[in-house]
C-alpha cells in the first residue's frame, strides 16, 4: 500500500493532486481542515496502478530567484516548553525525542498537534487497515493484549460494509478462547470456525465457499519464547495470511522496539496498538513503528466490539500524543469517576 499526505489551500485543490498523483483508486484516510489549509492523508492499494503521466517527464530548469516561492510566515501557538511536555509525559527514549524535535524545529506548523503531526508522518510508519483484502488477516501477540477484540471489530466493520466473513480461530486451548469469539460472533450473526494446527487451518481455509473477508485469531505466545515462536511461525508459514501483530500500548518503549523486531521477523509488517483507554503514556507504539520494524496499522480505544479499531495516522495519533492528563494535583473524585 502506497501512503502519502497531501497539502493544499482548498479540499478541491488536494483532492486534483491527488486523483492526478494516485489515479481514482485513492482511499481517503483522513482529512484536517483549518481555516487557510488542506491537509488530506490518501493511500493506494498494493495491486492498483497510479495513471501514466500525459506527458514524458521533463528535467526542471532552476527558475530565477525572482519567482522562488517564499514560505507564509506562521504563527506558533505552541513553544518548546509545550513539545518538550509531551515528550517528557510519554518517556520517549532520548534518541527518539531528539528526532522529533528537532523534526518539529524544522516544521512551520502553527498548532502543537499539526507540528506533531508533520513529525510524526516523517518520523514512523502508518499503514492503515481497509476494508479492502486480497490475503487473509492473522491477528498474532501475547496473551491478553486484545486479539480476540480486535478480530470481532474486524469482523463488524466488515459485516457493517455487506462483507461476507471467514472467522477462524487457533485459539483452543486457552479455557473460554473459542467461547469468547463465539459470543461476539453469534451477536453479528458469524459463525466460529477452530483450528488446532496447521494443516488443519489450513484445510478449513480452503474449505467451504470464499469469503470476501478472512480473519484468523491466534493462541497468546511469548515473543521472547523461541519454542512458542516456532510454533507461531509453523501457523504462519501453513497459509497465505498476513501476520498483523497485536501490541499493547503502555509498554516500555525498549521492550515494544524489540517486540516489533520479532514480529518483523515472523512476517509481519503491520501492527494494532491496543488498550489505549487503560494507557497513559505511548512511547512504546513509536517505537514500535520506528522506520525497519512495523507500520502503525490501527488503534483500539475501547474493549467494546461497537467501538471499532480507528484507521492510523498521523494527525489522529498526534491529537492523542498531546493530548495530556489533568496533573495529580488538579484531580479528584469527581472528575474521576
Amino acid at each position: 500500500m502506497r501512503l502519502k499526505t497531501f497539502h493544499g489551500k482548498t479540499m478541491r485543490d488536494v483532492m486534483e493532486d491527488i486523483r492526478h498523483t494516485l489515479g481514482p483508486d485513492a482511499i481517503i484516510i483522513s482529512t484536517d481542515e483549518t481555516p487557510t489549509s488542506v491537509r488530506v492523508t490518501a493511500a493506494l492499494e498494493a495491486d492498483a496502478t497510479p495513471p501514466p503521466p500525459k506527458v514524458a517527464p521533463t528535467v526542471d530548469e532552476t527558475p530565477p530567484s525572482a519567482e522562488l516561492a517564499i514560505p507564509l510566515a506562521v504563527t506558533r501557538e505552541f513553544d518548546q516548553a509545550d513539545v518538550s511536555a509531551v515528550l517528557h509525559h510519554h518517556g520517549l527514549p532520548p534518541s527518539t525525542a531528539a528526532r522529533l524535535t528537532e523534526a518539529i524545529d524544522s516544521i512551520a506548523a502553527a498548532s502543537l498537534v499539526d507540528a506533531f503531526a508533520a513529525a510524526l508522518d516523517a518520523s514512523i510508519k502508518f499503514s492503515p487497515l481497509t476494508n479492502v483484502t486480497a490475503r487473509p488477516i492473522m491477528l498474532v501477540g501475547p496473551g491478553g493484549v486484545g486479539k480476540t477484540i480486535c478480530s470481532a471489530k474486524l469482523v463488524a466493520g466488515a459485516v457493517l460494509h455487506r462483507k461476507t466473513v471467514k472467522l477462524i480461530t487457533t485459539d483452543t486451548v486457552k479455557a473460554g478462547g473459542v467461547a469468547q469469539l463465539d459470543h461476539f460472533a453469534q451477536i453479528m450473526k458469524q459463525t466460529v470456525l477452530t483450528a488446532e494446527s496447521p494443516g488443519e487451518l489450513k484445510s478449513v481455509l480452503s474449505s467451504g465457499d470464499p469469503a470476501q473477508v478472512t480473519i484468523i485469531d491466534t493462541y497468546g505466545i511469548n515473543p521472547f519464547d523461541m519454542l512458542e515462536l516456532s510454533q507461531l511461525l509453523k501457523f504462519i508459514r501453513a497459509v497465505d495470511a498476513e501476520p498483523i501483530a497485536v501490541m499493547p500500548a503502555g509498554l516500555d518503549p525498549y521492550d515494544a522496539e524489540e517486540m516489533a523486531e520479532i514480529f518483523n521477523k515472523l512476517g509481519c509488517q503491520r501492527f494494532i496498538a491496543t488498550r489505549l483507554d487503560v494507557a497513559r503514556r505511548y512511547a512504546g507504539i513509536i517505537t514500535a513503528a520506528r522506520p525497519g520494524k512495523l507500520s502503525l496499522a490501527a488503534i483500539s480505544r475501547s474493549p467494546y466490539v461497537a467501538e471499532g479499531l480507528e484507521p492510523a495516522s498521523a494527525t489522529a495519533f498526534a491529537r492523542l500524543l498531546t493530548t495530556l492528563p489533568p496533573a495529580r494535583g488538579e484531580r479528584t473524585l469527581s472528575n474521576a469517576s
